[in-house]
């Protein structure tokens, strides 16, 4: 892809893949996969896709293009409907999947082409001859020839400065009727640094608007409108005030100090002989008092590294029993009395550092300043668009359970004094899969972070990958965020992500994993495909702690593992000292 980008020539990817091979060793499919989708997404040259076989993270891997084609045989899936049906079924390792479930499976995921090109997550088919095409159906691959031709076309013609002219050569080749023959009209495929632009603008658009009408939640035209309104005002505002005003006041701070330098220096030498003289009337001492330690004033006590509100204790910490640490054996650990563990330890094992699972709600209280949680895009509502038999049932229950709409959590707050944007996908609502509404409510993340010049956390207290019962309207939000995160990213934004319990799957491998700062807390599990998987795809067993977060850490997916009690700390540290060029803070 970057040689094609260096030689200014279109790229044509071929989709024919079941699924990525879940292995974790460098560079493992997460991170491979999470590498693509960030590069493609600002690729500066034209990218069509033609799907046949497209399954899960594994097509996604090539699939972010500006034309997505399908053959009209083929499928493309978040899942296959042995997977699928193997998860709605809860069979054990070893059972046989019904084959009435897998049937059952296939036609709930819509997995055609038709299926696709209804919910607008690939652009057009092509149509294959009645009973599929052989390997020597040289009059299909010459259609197919032509298709990808006009595909590329059309993506070039979009970039032209005028319009009248693309528009007639759309209409012209349209008229000519005959597909299987190759075009009349020679397009040049380079593009001018204005062209590019178009290109990307359009590329952009294209991913933000799909999934877009899969959700609830969706404002009514006048609120939009005020909405619309709003957004602009806020950005004529943060543009001035951070863009502008920052900028003259940087350069005028400099010329204060410039100045405020060579006054002092000569006030000292005018000043000089005056002081010295003052000084030896006086026998005033020049012996100063001992320096505080920098960072913190003098007189008052170091800061407790582990912090925690008196305003919140977890129900975990409610029960009068002691529980026994998983390394008890391993390293001595003494039994833990609960209401300690889940109160002043913070879920950890005094002796060996082990973290038990915690709640959400912890995190929201222990992580950030008191009283700085805002809200929003709360409306913003999780449905069931496929009309997957019993999923409207399941998600009525979580909503329920949960009191929110949706596996993510968006909202600004402050971590010791520094505002951010933080968006968090929990276990309670559905183990934190993604679909159309968690996708739409990270990209307004994105959006609002890079508006507001803050940085933006992705805390992932858990997510079981991408929610199989939305299809490739999930899976289309690996592309779609990642899309929004580069564009957050090239702004001067600083992008963090911090794993904790289990992190599987989709999201892995697209818009957390292409974060340059990843962290995970001590004792999570990250991965892109759990021990069953992999056994089944690869034939092998997997060592116990092959998803362990020091694995992840060996690999170089992660770049540092934290303690939970130190999590403030840490990320306040990292806040100050990592990347963005844009934070309004520096």
């Amino acid at each position: 892809m970057n040689v094609a980008e260096t030689e200014g020539i279109p790229i044509h990817f071929y989709i024919f893949t079941p699924g990525s091979f879940p292995v974790e060793d460098y560079p493992g499919a997460a991170q491979q996969i999470a590498r693509n989708l960030y590069a493609m997404a600002k690729l500066q040259v034209p990218m069509i896709s033609v799907i046949s076989e497209g399954g899960s993270g594994g097509a996604e891997a090539i699939g972010l293009a500006d034309f997505r084609l399908m053959f009209s045989h083929g499928y493309y899936s978040v899942i296959s409907p042995e997977g699928a049906a193997a998860i709605e079924g809860k069979i054990r390792e070893g059972e046989k999947v019904p084959a009435e479930l897998i049937e059952a499976c296939a036609e709930r995921l819509r997995i055609t082409a038709q299926d696709n090109l209804k919910y607008g997550t690939i652009d057009r088919i092509i149509q294959e001859p009645l009973l599929g095409a052989k390997r020597d159906d040289f009059a299909f691959f010459k259609e197919l020839k032509s298709e990808i031709i006009r595909a590329t076309d059309e993506v070039i013609l979009k970039t032209k400065s005028l319009r009248a002219f693309r528009a007639y050569e759309v209409q012209l080749k349209k008229a000519g009727g005959d597909t299987t023959e190759e075009p009349q009209i020679n397009i040049s495929w380079d593009l001018n640094k204005d062209e590019i632009k178009r290109l990307l603008v359009y590329r952009s658009r294209k991913y933000r608007a799909m999934a877009r009408d899969y959700y609830a939640g969706i404002p009514s035209p006048s609120l939009a409108c005020y909405r619309k309104i709003r957004n602009i005002s806020a950005t004529i505002y943060y543009t001035f005030r951070y863009d502008l005003l920052r900028n003259h006041q940087k350069v005028m701070e400099k010329v204060i100090e410039d100045v405020s330098g060579e006054g002092s220096v000569l006030l000292k030498r005018v000043s000089a002989p005056i002081s010295a003289a003052y000084n030896f009337i006086s026998r005033k001492s020049d012996v100063k008092g001992p320096r505080p330690p920098l960072g913190r004033v003098a007189g008052t006590p170091p800061e407790d590294p582990y912090e925690f509100w008196d305003t919140y204790t977890s129900p975990l910490a409610n029960e009068d029993r002691t529980v026994t640490c998983p390394n008890a054996e391993k390293h001595g650990c003494k039994d833990l009395w609960v209401p300690d563990l889940y109160g002043e330890f913070g879920g950890v094992c005094e002796n060996c550092g082990f973290h038990f699972p915690l709640e959400y709600e912890w995190y929201l209280k222990h992580l950030f300043d008191p009283d700085s949680i805002r809200m929003f895009s709360a409306e913003i509502e999780s449905i069931n668009p496929l009309n997957y038999a019993g999923f409207a049932d399941r998600l009525q229950a979580a909503k329920a359970r949960t009191g929110r709409n949706s596996a993510n959590i968006t909202f600004y707050a402050s971590v010791k004094g520094v505002e951010c944007v933080v968006t968090m996908l929990y276990s309670d609502f559905r183990n934190g899969t993604v679909g159309a509404a968690e996708g739409e409510k990270f990209v307004r993340a994105c959006e609002k972070a890079r508006l507001k010049r803050r940085p933006l956390l992705a805390y992932v207290h858990t997510t079981g990958g991408i929610r199989i019962q939305e299809g490739t309207l999930g899976v289309i939000q690996m592309p779609k965020c990642t899309m929004a995160v580069r564009e957050y990213i090239d702004s001067g934004g600083l992008y963090i992500v911090v794993y904790d319990n289990n992190s599987y799957a989709g999201p892995v491998a697209s818009f957390l994993g292409c974060s340059p700062y990843q962290f995970a807390i001590r004792s999570s599990r990250i991965g892109f495909a759990g021990y069953r998987v992999i056994r089944e795809t690869t034939g092998d067993d997997i060592p116990p702690d092959y998803h362990s977060a020091r694995n992840a850490l060996k690999r170089g997916h992660i770049q540092g593992i934290w303690d939970r009690r130190e999590f403030r700390k840490n990320l306040h540290k990292a806040l100050l000292t990592m990347g963005g060029r844009n934070l309004y803070y520096r």
